[in-house]
């Protein structure tokens, strides 16, 4: 134990207290009245203990602590995955095998192991009670959220235990490279395949036009299937609208066929792809898959100007051209002969550029106030586009230096990506000028510039009403590395198609001067959560946050809710949380001194059946998972083994470590006893040899 003191010069103040305490002793019990009632030795004895309590007393007025060093002990962590979706209780002897097996776990490793149970479906969460209703199945997010909730901590082992079956996020396997303790898998499931035939996957645009047809791509296989045809049919509501018999020339078979639909009808369309179900099938709900797509009777013409072929080009072109209300064409500026008209958004790729400044077609843009977006890149002529009138200026210069986003999470001309600091930290650099930069007020800054990872208020990607016409600008070259990168990283390009189809839907919007506006996804599966904003303003358009905006929700059984939209600096917000798939109306209001506004829509929650698609089990993937982080696989029936290698493991180890801790002693109830126990026995003594 260590001793410390909090005061200024201890040692001067330790040698005062000792006379003080020395002189209050003397005085009481050596003074000529004390020596008349005590005997010398009943004195001394008295003398001892008054000093003694007086000292822990007037030690306390020193203020001091003391350090203890304890040995702590911390046994490995166990953490037990247990995957939770639907596909593991298709067969009931898996659900009770993984909650006895977990149940004994927890009871027969307690003593070596500190257990943690994670149960895991679209997302994870601790919790010990298995109900296997979630809807699809992300082992990846198991080892990414495990890795962080004990990062740092004695990880002795992790336990899956599940089918194998991913259908979200990427294979397991590839997020392995930070799992750093031995992954031990438990299959559980049915490996043997039965007659089945399954429509795996279905391919369509979520968003289609009116009066056009459309192309809905389906895929079918086919497991020991006895016969040589079967019937798969497309409905649009409860309307058949394709029919067709399927050949099936052998028993294990895959089908793919696109069915062209004719959108007859505006707004959200239920469609169900149907293969007919036979006797002998145990799954029979793979045999449909239902989805919604919206209907609209408008479309944007995009143009996209530039020198030539360009990869930056050709990333905004293909995430555009797979929204249904896009129509992009890629011009040659040289080349450029069309009538501006016919378009409604201009994007200038590097132009005007140092070599080709077709000055007739720039003054032609300029003067159409159509919604722009511009491309600053190496090719770019500083001083021209200084001249377009866009209300904003770079300094000419030549010089090239690469900058990174550093995105602006309080932008609020509309919605940034979930994960938008996730792809901030992925996304690879672009080129920009190395220069000053000058932006109106008109612009909201989107992403600014990082370079050497200093945060510069550099715009990088800014946009805003410039004079009644929508701008965009990138101040910089390789934006097509940002779609590459994330899709190397996350397996999708989710958060870049999100930013761009985002920044053009702005773009291309004709916003209207209204008091009332409210804004929300169409179509949302029922795994994601259902929001809705509003924005309210005054008459002279400034933006009001102190109403109470209203909404009524009604589904499709005619139950109504009703609900408040959260207030907040920029605007309303309402979650709605998870709802049951199906069709929602709602109405929502605010009133304004007088005024009543209002505003109705409607979305669907789309049923996510994928879950149903495969109840194959597949422990190829649990081998592999043990397999590279030295763990080991196990059958359900080689469960008692899994526990004893647990238990027997020489190679996980508990963690012994030093830990110092700091009391004062004030605190110490042992030392506040001590001082207790001699007053009292100075107390007892005097009284008991006659003093008071």
């Amino acid at each position: 134990m260590d001793l410390q003191t909090n005061i200024s010069h201890p040692f001067f103040a330790f040698v005062l207290l000792l006379a003080t305490i020395v002189a209050v002793v003397y005085i009481v019990y050596f003074f000529p009245k004390e020596k008349n009632i005590y005997s010398a030795w009943q004195r001394y004895v008295l003398a001892v203990v008054k000093f003694l309590y007086a000292f822990f007393i007037g030690f306390l007025i020193l203020s001091p602590v003391a350090g203890m060093i304890q040995k702590i002990v911390e046994k490995p962590v166990l953490v037990i995955g247990i995957d939770n979706s639907a596909s593991v209780a298709a067969d009931s002897v898996n659900v009770e095998f993984i909650r006895s097996f977990s149940s004994e776990l927890r009871t027969n490793l307690s003593d070596r192991y500190s257990v943690e149970t994670i149960l895991f479906g679209e997302k994870p969460e601790s919790n010990d009670s298995a109900n296997f209703s979630a809807l699809q199945s992300d082992y990846a997010e198991f080892f990414r959220d495990a890795d962080k909730r004990f990062f740092n901590m004695n990880v002795g082992a992790y336990l899956l235990i599940g089918d194998g079956i991913y259908n979200r996020g990427p294979n397991p396997v590839q997020v392995l490279s930070d799992i750093e303790a031995p992954v031990f898998t438990v299959g559980v499931g049915d490996t043997i395949p039965n007659t089945d035939q399954a429509i795996l996957d279905v391919i369509h645009n979520p968003n289609v036009f009116l009066g056009n047809t459309f192309p809905v791509e389906v895929e079918v296989g086919f497991t020991r299937f006895p016969h040589k045809t079967t019937q798969i049919s497309v409905y649009m509501g409860d309307q058949l609208v394709k029919s067709e018999q399927i050949a099936v020339p052998q028993p294990d078979y895959f089908y793919r066929n696109t069915f062209f639909i004719e959108a007859k009808e505006e707004g959200l369309q239920n469609v169900s792809v149907v293969v007919s179900p036979l006797n002998q099938e145990s799954n029979t709900e793979n045999n449909r898959y239902s989805f919604v797509i919206e209907v609209h009777d408008n479309k944007k013409n995009v143009l996209m100007l530039s020198h030539g072929p360009h990869p930056d080009i050709g990333a905004i072109a293909e995430t555009l051209e797979k929204q249904a209300n896009y129509n992009v064409t890629s011009e040659y500026i040289a080349h450029f002969d069309k009538d501006l008209s016919s378009f409604d958004l201009v994007v200038l790729n590097q132009l005007p550029s140092r070599t080709t400044q077709n000055v007739a077609v720039f003054d032609s843009i300029v003067k159409s106030k159509k919604p722009i977006l511009v491309i600053v890149g190496q090719k770019t002529s500083i001083a021209a586009l200084n001249n377009l009138g866009f209300d904003f200026s770079l300094q000419p210069g030549l010089q090239n230096q690469e900058a990174s986003a550093y995105f602006n999470t309080s932008f609020s001309l509309f919605s940034l990506p979930d994960n938008i600091k996730t792809v901030e930290d992925i996304y690879p650099p672009l080129i920009t000028r190395y220069t000053q930069y000058e932006t109106g007020s008109e612009y909201s800054i989107l992403a600014h510039q990082k370079i050497k990872g200093v945060e510069m208020k550099y715009p990088l990607l800014m946009t805003g009403d410039v004079k009644n016409r929508k701008v965009a600008v990138i101040f910089g070259e390789g934006i097509w590395r940002w779609r590459l990168r994330e899709f190397q990283y996350l397996g999708s390009q989710d958060a870049f198609n999100h930013i761009i189809v985002n920044l053009f839907n702005y773009l291309s919007l004709e916003e209207k001067e209204e008091q009332f506006k409210i804004q929300y996804e169409r179509i949302v599966s029922e795994v994601d959560q259902v929001r809705i904003k509003a924005q309210v303003f005054n008459e002279i358009f400034e933006p009001v946050t102190d109403a109470e905006v209203s909404l009524v929700l009604k589904d499709s059984t005619g139950n109504e809710l009703d609900y408040i939209f959260d207030s907040g600096s920029s605007g309303y917000n309402l979650d709605l949380g998870y709802l049951p798939s199906g069709e929602y109306d709602f109405e929502t209001s605010v009133e304004l001194g007088d005024n009543e506004f209002v505003k109705t829509g409607r979305f669907s929650v789309q049923e996510i059946n994928i879950e149903n698609q495969n109840l194959l089990a597949n422990f190829n993937v649990l081998n592999n998972i043990a397999n590279r982080t030295g763990g080991r696989f196990f059958t359900q029936s080689e469960h008692g083994e899994l526990s004893e290698t647990l238990l027997n493991s020489s190679q996980i180890k508990p963690r012994t470590y030093n830990e110092k801790n700091i009391y004062e002693l004030i605190d110490w109830k042992v030392y506040v006893l001590i001082v207790l126990g001699l007053l009292s026995l100075e107390w007892f003594l005097r009284k008991f040899w006659g003093g008071y």
